[in-house]
């Protein structure tokens, strides 16, 4: 066989094999498709797609989405346009939509007690408007918005409205130089004005007991509430004192936990003999140095609801 003969047979034999391996080529790659992107559709058309494309699907885990509605397809296995062989399955997960939360009930809690119980539903604390009150305590929550028991989605905010307390009042402070002391106590109480420091000088030209000197001073602004300390023409000397049981029992109903003040009138003038937090029911017991007539105020929530006079 000569040279030519070799090399004809050579080359069809090339194309012989060549034209095999292309065939088989085709017919394995024949057996394979391309894996569809069936996320963000509804289930039964996902399955729907892939069952065109020679797939099955099959539901896996569910989880919650912020982007994919209720019932659609999450994320695929395998991912879109793998090949794969025909029949193979493919996995999904499945969006259960926007994860809800029922708003927990904040009113009447403080700013810090409503970040709490939001936190722990999911939630955030979002704009606080605030209003002046006179039976709420400053920062406490009056309403909300959504209200309690409302769904909505995780992480969304709840805007309240909180006390800004009562309105701040003021006066124009009298002239109480050259007055009895005791009229003078009880005319600062009906104005709402408090005594605060009482000191003791003899002052030649006042009567004993009549007030020698004040601060603040006459024409002044005093906010209302507000302490006026006075020098009295009187020997402390002359001052009896005794002690007294002061017992205070925090009245139901309201809010579970108020602020409670209490403070004493005397001849020393006014003194604050307990502020704090306290629960409805509690008993306060407090033993108080005193001297002359006194009055006893009961503030709750920064309003007086009584006065209990000390013989």
């Amino acid at each position: 066989m000569d040279k030519e003969k070799l090399k004809t047979i050579g080359v069809f034999a090339l194309i012989f094999i060549v034209t095999v391996y292309l065939t088989m080529a085709y017919v394995i790659r024949g057996k394979q498709v391309i894996v569809p992107n069936i996320k963000g559709f509804p289930v039964e058309e996902a399955r729907k797609i892939s069952v065109s494309k020679g797939l099955y699907l099959k539901e896996g885990t569910e989880s919650f989405s912020e982007s994919i509605p209720d019932g659609c397809v999450m994320a695929q296995d395998p991912i879109e346009g793998a090949y794969v062989k025909a029949g193979r399955t493919v996995y999904v997960t499945v969006s259960r939509g926007l994860r809800m939360v029922t708003v927990p009930d904040i009113k009447d809690q403080n700013a810090r007690q409503a970040k709490i119980l939001l936190s722990q539903s999911g939630l955030n604390l979002g704009i606080t408007s605030r209003i002046t009150t006179r039976n709420i305590p400053e920062g406490y929550v009056i309403a909300q918005n959504p209200p309690a028991s409302s769904l909505i989605k995780r992480n969304a905010a709840v805007n309240v409205l909180a006390s800004s307390g009562e309105k701040e009042i003021y006066y124009v402070m009298p002239n109480l130089m050259g007055k009895k002391y005791e009229t003078v106590r009880k005319s600062l109480y009906n104005v709402k004005l408090n005594v605060g420091n009482v000191s003791y000088k003899t002052v030649s030209g006042y009567d004993k007991g009549s007030v020698v000197n004040q601060y603040p001073l006459p024409g002044a602004m005093v906010k209302k509430n507000g302490v006026v300390d006075l020098t009295v023409n009187y020997a402390e000397n002359e001052k009896q004192y005794r002690l007294i049981s002061v017992l205070y029992t925090v009245a139901r109903g309201g809010l579970s936990v108020k602020r409670v003040r209490l403070v004493i009138l005397d001849n020393d003038g006014v003194r604050e003999i307990y502020n704090d937090m306290s629960r409805s029911g509690s008993t306060i017991e407090k033993s108080v140095r005193v001297s002359g007539s006194v009055i006893l105020q009961v503030f709750i929530n920064n309003e007086m609801v009584e006065e209990r006079p000390y013989e």
